[in-house]
């Protein structure tokens, strides 16, 4: 499984805005790494009913020791709960369509070693009024997945989102901090790179975001910061509709070559069995 992984794992610069060319929307990474006529297998029947739809989740996430937890109360977030309504039946359908087989990627022991133990999956999801489709949530040894009623984004997009916010939960991990300095990430950059003000700052925008814009950067999202860097570069690496572009990057750009080989290394380190 995990040789299989690492086969598949093979948004810019605020500061560069003023002399980037005008976006072209036809360049849309969006667009350009989702494919829409790649669909994802259903997990239950069309007709299942929300709390067989948490039947399966539960039980497939306890395969990879993992609980499933359907609510979320946490200060400055909410996250409002699926009901058995038709509507919430083909929510819920199509994020755990995309979630399970995401997080079904990573071999067993990876969880145990980051000390991964809760999956929250909600309808909606809000930080700080913010609507997001994903959170990391390390203080509560967790990470929160929403479907946000998001009809534009293509599954393998969703997908990469999955990977993208538990990396940021692995970072925590190391760091017992989202946001840190890393001085062997940031070496891989190449000279002038400077990021951004953070994630936060891109929401609410038109979130266009173009893919390898400028060397090293994975994405127009990796420059707002160097915790989104990280967490993009592994994203795509993990999503196999990504991975594929993202190797064609890297064999053009060795910064961005580099930063793929030190997030392998990451998946090997925690693939490992513990003791």
């Amino acid at each position: 499984m995990l040789r299989r992984m690492l086969m598949c794992a093979g948004m810019v610069l605020l500061s560069a805005c003023s002399t980037m060319e005008p976006i072209d929307h036809n360049n849309d990474a969006l667009r350009l790494e989702c494919h829409w006529d790649l669909k994802y297998p259903a997990v239950a029947p069309s007709d299942a009913s929300v709390a067989q739809l948490r039947d399966v989740a539960t039980h497939r996430l306890a395969a990879l020791q993992l609980n499933a937890v359907w609510t979320l109360e946490q200060e400055g977030v909410t996250g409002e709960a699926f009901t058995d309504s038709p509507e919430d039946r083909a929510r819920l359908q199509r994020l755990l369509s995309v979630v399970l087989p995401g997080l079904e990627r990573y071999p067993q022991p990876f969880f145990a070693n980051v000390r991964l133990k809760n999956i929250v999956l909600v309808k909606e999801l809000a930080v700080g009024g913010q609507r997001r489709l994903a959170m990391p949530m390390a203080e509560t040894d967790g990470v929160a997945y929403a479907d946000n009623n998001a009809k534009t984004l293509c599954p393998a997009g969703m997908e990469m989102r999955v990977h993208h916010e538990f990396y940021h939960f692995i970072d925590h991990r190391e760091y017992n901090d989202y946001y840190h300095p890393d001085p062997a990430w940031l070496a891989m950059n190449p000279a002038g790179l400077q990021y951004g003000k953070g994630g936060a700052t891109f929401y609410g925008k038109n979130l266009q975001d173009l893919g390898h814009v400028r060397e090293g950067l994975v994405s127009m999202y990796s420059g707002y910061g160097q915790e989104e860097d990280k967490a993009e570069t592994f994203g795509w690496m993990m999503t196999p509709d990504y991975a594929a572009r993202l190797d064609l990057f890297a064999m053009t750009d060795p910064h961005l070559a580099a930063k793929v080989k030190h997030m392998r290394e990451q998946v090997r380190k925690y693939s490992r069995q513990p003791g």
